[in-house]
């Protein structure tokens, strides 16, 4: 059953609102066993339209639109469908039923607007949650439209309710499906595939997929067949086999994020951490308390963005940001050590460096980023050098520092 999905809205065109309904629906199709073909993102009222349903109809077994279907003027996509299937459009009056009860339920009065959401083709049924969102469905020669409204909460509310159960359904059940997923750092991209192709023979018939997510590499791993504990258990082999390939660079199995993977190492080991940041502005911090639970094994962080910060909170000494600088391995260390002994902390992650785009050097380039790890194995610094932006800098060394932690606990 190939399908596809067309998104509508200006928004969408000029980048000033990012498209997440057709990846949501992308994700859970996947998750389903059902595959699509294309994805299309147009204008509202987009001439193309008609010429991109009717291709679409022509080669999809289902078609997901979404977007175009409020009160407003700019909503055009069920006159658009209506005008390019030739049918009529009908007002359904069990609709406006709904609509005038909700409302009044709100305290808001009828407009003849609303009216507009009432008003589907010929021969298509409401899809309706039991809340405002609504949408329809429609059954055109022999492929399955679905229309459901651009506003990401409802569109996921119908897809759920109205959408996906039918097309599972009608799908019918040809086994089972088994998907794991995996993230990894440190390597690039063309590494990870070396890695996937060397162990495909040890674990053959499952689909990998790769997602790079700045700053990780995301794996979703597929397998389908007439019986799930075979399914497994072959997922199982191909993740130990890529564990061998790969080592310590992979962070972990089903999604776990980084920051959850060094959370539950230390929570496990009884021990606590505290984080002094400078070039990461707080980054690292937000990440890990993030997680739910954090308190149990975070102890606190500051962010000591000058020299003076750095001296009177973490007791790094004068001499040092007068001879080495801030940015230096000397600098990293004592900010590890400090950190650790303010908040009597089992270790102390600290971070310096240059972020840019400005005050970098010939010998302190733009990127350039110290880190030190103060522990119960004493003390030790690294040294990076990263590319990109500001942003990138920053996403990099939070990144690399909690990995760096997440080593150190395995050892």
């Amino acid at each position: 059953m190939p399908g596809e999905i067309i998104i509508t809205g200006n928004e969408l065109m000029t980048g000033r609102v990012a498209e997440v309904n057709a990846r949501y629906a992308a994700r859970r199709l996947h998750e389903s066993g059902l595959k699509l073909q294309c994805m299309t993102t147009l204008g509202d009222g987009a001439p193309l339209f008609a010429e991109i349903l009717h291709r679409a109809i022509s080669r999809s077994d289902f078609v997901i639109i979404s977007g175009g279907l409020g009160p407003t003027d700019d909503d055009l996509t069920v006159a658009q469908a209506a005008e390019a299937l030739n049918l009529r459009l009908i007002l359904d009056e069990a609709m406006v039923s709904r609509i005038r009860q909700r409302l009044e339920a709100r305290g808001s009065v009828w407009e003849p607007r609303y009216g507009k959401l009432a008003l589907i083709p010929q021969g298509a049924a409401i899809l309706d949650a039991g809340r405002s969102a609504c949408g329809f469905s429609l059954k055109y020669q022999d492929t399955w439209l679905f229309f459901l409204p651009g506003v990401p909460w409802e569109m996921r509310l119908l897809f759920e309710s109205g959408v996906l159960p039918v097309l599972v359904a009608m799908a019918g059940a040809p086994g089972h499906l088994v998907q794991r997923s995996l993230r990894l750092f440190g390597k690039m991209e063309v590494e990870v595939q070396q890695a996937v192709h060397a162990i495909e023979k040890e674990a053959p018939g499952v689909e990998v997929g790769f997602y790079p997510n700045f700053p990780e590499i995301h794996l979703t791993l597929t397998a389908r067949g007439p019986e799930r504990a075979a399914l497994e258990a072959r997922l199982d082999t191909f993740i130990a086999a890529l564990k061998r390939q790969v080592g310590d660079f992979l962070l972990g199995v089903d999604g776990a994020q980084l920051e959850e993977v060094v959370g539950k190492s230390l929570r496990e080991q009884r021990r606590t951490l505290a984080v002094a940041e400078s070039c990461s502005g707080g980054l690292i911090c937000h990440r890990v308390t993030n997680i739910s639970g954090s308190s149990d094994y975070f102890q606190g962080g500051v962010v000591t963005y000058s020299n003076r910060a750095k001296m009177d909170l973490l007791g790094v000494a004068a001499d040092i940001l007068e001879q080495q600088g801030a940015v230096s391995p000397e600098t990293a260390a004592a900010m590890a050590r400090g950190v650790k002994d303010l908040f009597q902390a089992d270790y102390g992650l600290a971070v310096t460096g240059i972020a840019g785009p400005t005050g970098g050097t010939p010998e302190k380039p733009v990127g350039l980023v110290f880190m030190g790890l103060a522990g119960p194995r004493g003390v030790d610094t690294r040294s990076h050098q990263f590319p990109g932006d500001r942003d990138m800098v920053k996403t990099l060394t939070a990144e690399t520092a909690l990995d760096w932690l997440r080593r150190e606990l395995l050892a």
